[in-house]
């Protein structure tokens, strides 16, 4: 790690402490409900368990739903839910496996058969590029889950069609399934919201890239419905931490919705329980914000993809970004003032001797700094 990636951890690490870290009751650990374990076989990712439970001590996360990494072949998740059930058994309780496979020939037999073996829940990963929403084998997984009252997590976010008729039509079918939709179910995420903000059996993490889409998920779904993941390894607990908690506070969400978002909601999943009475949404379903602060994160916006295909910043994006927030005096603005000129600096080194692992650069300490500054940003209720 070069001296400006180092500064800009050092910067994310005091930036929680000072405007996360508060909102979190004392005592309050996290139940992270999307975790990959093993190695992507297209986009470079890998997570080991060790890794990954060394990360849980490290940010007070008592338990994970971990679920294997998409394999090339459908036939290759019968080893990969073994080796993620056999990492859960060493944890002591700490890793919750959760199986996955693919519609087509055995899907439910191996859902069945992970199941049997210690799984405790399926991981579905929907997208055009293998099966969506649509796919009628997703009947099968539905038909299990519902009959053992197991949670499935699904893939919710980009490269998706829109979904909402198709899943209620599952839903209609297969009542007592209980449901996560990762990625705040950006791929449609109105239309789900409007079906689903009355249905206990239907939850939302907030694991993606813009802040902005998660207060729109606290507008739109009840407060109950959210559900702390973090897709890791793409994501940080304390980057999803502070796009989470910083969006309910802003929406007025009080010290038993964080509870409840951090790990009551997933804990009920891991029983099998529904989410129990929904109160509606929080807040007014309206984001006020200044126009500065809209003017910096949409700089912000369009720094993340560079950042992630290791482009140079050759649109001058982070600099409009700090020039936006000039004028404004915020506690939170000074932190993200820091951010992004560390950013600045680490993203030059990154693109020098940065990590090219990964086919998109998630683990870049720069995305790191930038996404906790944009959350930091939409944070502010009023400015002088």
């Amino acid at each position: 790690m070069g001296e400006a990636v180092e500064l800009a951890a050092r910067a994310v690490d005091e930036a929680w402490s000072a405007h996360v870290a508060p909102l979190i009751p004392a005592g309050q650990p996290s139940f992270d409900a999307h975790v990959h374990l093993g190695a992507d076989w297209a986009d470079g990712a890998a997570q080991t368990p060790e890794r990954y439970l060394a990360q849980m001590q490290a940010a007070d996360v008592a338990h994970a739903f971990c679920f294997p990494f998409a394999a090339e072949h459908p036939h290759e998740y019968r080893a990969r839910n073994d080796v993620v059930i056999a990492a859960a058994r060493e944890s002591g309780g700490r890793l919750v496996p959760f199986c996955r496979s693919e519609p087509g020939e055995g899907f439910a037999r191996e859902l069945e058969r992970a199941l049997d073996d210690g799984a405790r829940g399926i991981k579905l990963h929907t997208s055009h590029h293998r099966f969506e929403f649509d796919h009628p084998g997703l009947a099968d997984a539905f038909a299990i889950a519902h009959e053992r009252r197991v949670p499935m997590l699904f893939h919710a976010g980009r490269g998706l069609q829109p979904f909402a008729d198709e899943l209620d039509a599952l839903l209609a079918r297969f009542p007592d399934a209980q449901l996560i939709l990762a990625h705040a179910a950006m791929a449609d995420m109105h239309r789900v919201a409007e079906r689903f903000r009355s249905h206990p059996n239907v939850r939302f993490d907030p694991s993606l890239p813009n802040a902005l889409d998660v207060h729109a998920l606290c507008a739109l779904v009840a407060p109950e419905q959210l559900v702390f993941g973090t897709d890791a390894p793409y994501y940080t607990v304390r980057g999803v931490q502070a796009k989470l908690l910083l969006a309910l506070a802003r929406a007025g969400g009080g010290p038993e919705d964080v509870r409840s978002a951090l790990f009551g909601a997933a804990e009920r999943l891991a029983r099998g329980d529904d989410a129990g009475a929904l109160r509606p949404p929080l807040g007014a379903g309206e984001l006020r914000l200044s126009i500065d602060r809209l003017r910096a994160h949409d700089y912000l916006l369009m720094c993340i993809p560079l950042i992630w295909q290791r482009q140079p910043d050759t649109t001058g994006a982070l600099q409009l970004a700090r020039q936006a927030l000039h004028h404004l005096d915020a506690p939170e603005i000074d932190s993200a003032r820091t951010l992004l000129e560390l950013a600045a600096r680490s993203w030059a080194e990154e693109l020098a001797s940065g990590d090219r692992s990964e086919v998109l650069s998630v683990k870049w300490q720069t995305f790191r700094a930038v996404e906790f500054a944009d959350a930091l940003i939409l944070s502010g209720v009023t400015d002088a």
